[in-house]
This record gives structure tokens, sequence and C-alpha cells, in this order.
């Protein structure tokens, strides 16, 4: 286990992306006339910048940044 475990959050967004495009690619749902994939990446976007403020936060208070 590595030594700051709260780091294995950076894979999720990198599952997001990857890890579930065979699944996302075939939803006809289509908000706004936006293709759902394309939706997808823009939701994407959103979610990592979420997770790299999680980790940030809790680099932060586990005194990682000195």
């Amino acid at each position: 286990m590595p030594e700051k475990p709260h780091r294995l959050l950076l894979l999720l967004p990198f599952v997001w992306q990857v890890g579930l495009v065979p699944v996302v690619n075939d939803v006809p749902f289509a908000p706004f006339n936006i293709p759902f994939p394309m939706l997808w990446q823009l939701l994407g976007i959103v979610f990592t910048s979420v997770v790299i403020g999680v980790v940030f936060h809790l680099d932060k208070r586990t005194g990682a940044d000195e």
C-alpha cells in the first residue's frame, strides 16, 4: 500500500475517461442535442477537477506539501 493511499483517487478520472468508453459509446440519449459521449467527456472534466481538488486538500491536511 502506498504511503499516501488517498492518491489512488487519481485513478478514478482515468477509469471515467478510458475504462467506460465502450459503455458510453452506445448510449442513444442526447440531452440538448449534445451526443452523450461528448457530454460524458465534459462531465469528466468537472469530475477530474473535483478529484484533483480533493487529493490536493488531503495532501495539505497530511502535510505532503512540506
